[in-house]
């Protein structure tokens, strides 16, 4: 045979595509979890595919006797009954399936046992198939629930170290003769045992490290004021706040290169150079943007807490089939983040099972709320997201194109609409409390494992 099956599955796969599939599915038992379906495809219905099936092989045939794609139809089906049979029935099957699922109505949720085929000459294919389906729930309670949103009291000194931050970002470096707190010192670091001799693989050079305390040891820095270009000190510095009292890790630093941070000064000029009036509408952008931030933290934990309440007042199933396409898709989007790195699957299943949970449960929520409120997607709704757009990237609105290449980036942006108008209705629709807020700033860059 020339032809690969592959190629001929693809052509039987086209001609059921282009094909109205023609079928009688009935629903023979179902329980709150599961339906049986037995689907029956007349033989006519079946004929024309078996008969494509046959003019493929016939085509790439080789047959003694006959010239390539010569032999007579009854030899071909004689010599590739079985084998035709054995790779184009699950391919029809398989499209059947999926007709008679559609048919059925069947709300399935995960991919259905297929069983009890059979195909006989001249007669209808037969088959059964047993699918797991959505549990019937309702939820009835999301409305007037009771939550509590934290509002941020901005300071005045949390405007000024994002200054100092911003500072920070335009700052030059001039050499420096001897190590001071805030310089940027690289060095070459030994790591020694207690008896202070080198261990063997445990050196590090050149290691630029910041000697601040929001990167280094306060023992550490400590240790090297003073300290020249070429220098060596033996340090003991603590291992961190997780260590024994009294653990320490010893080591022998050797400084080639001290810089010292030079700052801009805080100034109109400052300001002008970051595309600013002056320094007082510089800080006031500073004081605005801080806000804003603050403001979508809490409104996203607020989101997050209508959702836990809604959950917690209403009987969602979960769903085993969902809860692991939910732990996979965690899973992917885990490992995509930390590439390179072996993650167990079973970590995956035991750290993400309850977040994975979770959000089967909000999905079928938000399901059911969504057809509640009859929430559709508006001409009026993408127009306000136009607007919002434009005003957002400060251009004019005609310059934001709504344009889809696929169905699938239209569904997303849909979703994305559809879930933007549902956490705003079921905002509105609660009883919401404003309370000092607990929410941690967004986390700076923490102390580096710089040493060791």
């Amino acid at each position: 045979m020339g032809s690969s099956p592959s190629s001929r599955t693809l052509l039987i796969i086209n001609l059921l595509i282009k094909k109205e599939l023609s079928l009688l599915a009935q629903v023979v038992s179902e329980d709150a979890n599961q339906r049986k379906l037995h689907v029956e495809i007349s033989a006519a219905e079946m004929l024309p595919f078996f008969d494509e099936a046959l003019e493929m092989y016939r085509e790439e045939a080789q047959i003694q006797g006959f010239r390539k794609g010569k032999a007579p139809r009854d030899v071909v089906l004689k010599k590739f009954g079985e084998q035709i049979n054995s790779e184009a029935l699950p391919v029809i099957v398989e499209e059947f399936y999926k007709q008679a699922i559609k048919d059925t109505k069947t709300e399935a949720i995960a991919i259905g046992q297929i069983d009890n085929v059979s195909f006989k000459k001249d007669q209808p294919m037969t088959f059964d198939v047993t699918v797991e389906v959505m549990p019937t729930y309702e939820v009835p309670n999301y409305k007037n629930l009771k939550v509590q949103k934290e509002i941020h009291d901005l300071k005045d000194d949390e405007v000024s170290s994002t200054v100092e931050r911003l500072r920070e970002n335009y700052s030059t470096m001039k050499i420096a003769e001897t190590v001071a707190t805030g310089n940027f010192v690289t060095c070459d670091i030994q790591m020694l045992d207690h008896s202070d001799l080198p261990i063997i693989g445990k050196k590090f050079t050149d290691r630029r490290i910041p000697l601040t305390t929001q990167y280094v040891g306060q023992d550490f820095i400590d240790g090297l004021i003073g300290a020249k270009q070429g220098e060596s000190r033996n340090l003991h510095v603590s291992k961190g706040p997780e260590a024994k009292e009294g653990e320490h890790e010893h080591m022998t630093v050797t400084v080639r290169k001290i810089e010292e941070v030079q700052l801009p000064e805080l100034d109109d000029e400052f300001a002008k150079d970051l595309g600013f009036e002056s320094l007082e509408k510089f800080i006031a952008d500073v004081k605005e943007n801080l806000k804003k931030r603050w403001e979508d933290d809490s409104a996203k934990q607020l989101n997050e807490r209508i959702i836990d309440e809604i959950i917690k007042n209403n009987e969602i199933p979960s769903p085993e089939p969902l809860v692991d396409n939910a732990i996979q898709r965690i899973g992917d989007m885990v490992k995509q983040r930390l590439k390179g790195q072996k993650v167990e699957d079973q970590y995956i299943i035991d750290r993400y099972r309850p977040a994975a949970i979770r959000d089967v449960k909000w999905m079928l929520a938000r399901k059911k709320i969504i057809e509640a409120e009859k929430m559709t997607v508006t001409p009026e709704d993408i127009e306000a997201y136009r607007d919002r757009m434009a005003e957002h990237n400060k251009v004019s609105r005609d310059q934001i194109n709504i344009d889809f290449k696929t169905e699938t980036e239209q569904k997303n942006f849909e979703d994305y609409l559809i879930e933007e108008k549902l956490m705003k209705f079921l905002e509105s629709n609660s009883v919401i409390e404003e309370v000092p807020d607990t929410l941690s700033a967004p986390q700076e860059e923490k102390k580096s494992d710089l040493i060791v």
